[in-house]
């Protein structure tokens, strides 16, 4: 049996992705205590630790074959002021290197860490140096691969995935981004669509670059379905609806420019309403999963925070048993 240890575990869809190739969790860990009343509806309580990364030790942790950490990403963009490492959350990485290095032999041969695409860059790029020459001081080696969602799911979600290992680590090509995933195929036909005086108040936001693309839309001969989300432009909040017919990146629904809205147009018409639970869970390969501890924002603040799933199921077969089975 090949086991892994799980810090940042959140809702658990690390587990999920894992679990499709026979990897077993031994040991998870998360701070959040909304996150772990779904970890543990769906996977459980007894693997799971509820409490702060820096309150454990090298000794509380055990043995594994493999070590993730889906480490907070707040510091590493612009919601945390491109704070980095310096940042108070995404700075909790530093403790996960310092627990392996207390577990000495026993840490876990094979690492995985996941975080966006800004961990590349933060302070000039400095941040990544830095975890890289943590994990190779601790005696691995490392490689890493950027892989989007979008090859496997009608969500646009790049994601940086570092990986150790204490012997030789060569990684494959990342899969390609597919242009035949639609939210069409996830969207759910029914559901809670606005008003005519909210539409309008939609509608009276668009920017014309915005509007000209809408109003192409809604002349299309088949209904499409299209992710719109909020910004602020010169002070006021707008909307946005993609070019494509994907969903943008899910986000943590802490705030309403955060969540994101779905568009369906065509035929001449147009409708608009929040994304749903259910399509949230789609998105992120996580339908099969249990929501119903937690209320329906709280689940989707999970989701918007967590890994994708058939991203970790193809990393998993293709990245990490390779190195497992070294």
């Amino acid at each position: 049996m090949i086991r892994a240890v799980e810090f940042f575990a959140g809702m658990g869809l690390m587990r999920a992705g894992l679990e499709s190739v026979g990897i077993k969790t031994v040991y998870a860990n998360d701070i959040d205590t909304t996150k772990a009343k779904l970890y543990a509806d769906n996977w459980g309580r007894e693997e799971l630790n509820v409490g702060d990364i820096r309150a454990l030790t090298g000794d509380d942790i055990p043995s594994a074959e493999l070590v993730t950490a889906s480490f907070p990403c707040t510091d590493m963009s612009l919601a945390g002021k491109y704070k980095g490492l310096n940042g108070e959350q995404s700075g909790l990485v530093l403790d996960f290197l310092r627990i392996l290095d207390e577990m000495g032999e026993r840490a876990p041969h094979t690492l995985m860490i996941e975080n966006v695409m800004g961990f590349l860059t933060a302070n000039g790029g400095r941040d990544w140096e830095t975890v890289v020459n943590g994990i190779h001081g601790l005696g691995y080696q490392s490689a890493h691969l950027v892989v989007n969602a979008s090859s496997f799911v009608p969500q646009s979600r790049a994601r940086v995935f570092l990986f150790g290992h204490k012997g030789p680590i060569e990684l494959p090509d990342p899969p390609k981004v597919r242009k035949d995933l639609r939210l069409a195929g996830i969207a759910e036909e029914q559901g809670n669509w606005w008003p005519p005086d909210r539409l309008n108040a939609f509608m009276q936001t668009l920017s014309p670059i915005q509007s000209k693309r809408v109003s192409g839309y809604q002349r299309r001969f088949w209904p499409g379905f299209y992710g719109a989300f909020r910004r602020t432009r010169g002070g006021r909040p707008v909307w946005e609806v993609r070019a494509d017919e994907i969903a943008g990146t899910l986000r943590t629904t802490r705030g309403g420019s955060a969540r994101q809205a779905i568009v369906r147009a065509g035929h001449g018409d147009i409708a608009v309403r929040w994304m749903s639970l259910t399509e949230y869970a789609r998105l992120q390969g996580a339908e099969h999963l249990r929501y119903d501890s937690v209320t329906p924002s709280q689940a989707m603040f999970a989701l918007g925070d967590a890994v994708c799933v058939p991203v970790i199921e193809w990393l998993a077969k293709n990245c990490l048993m390779p190195l497992l089975s070294q």
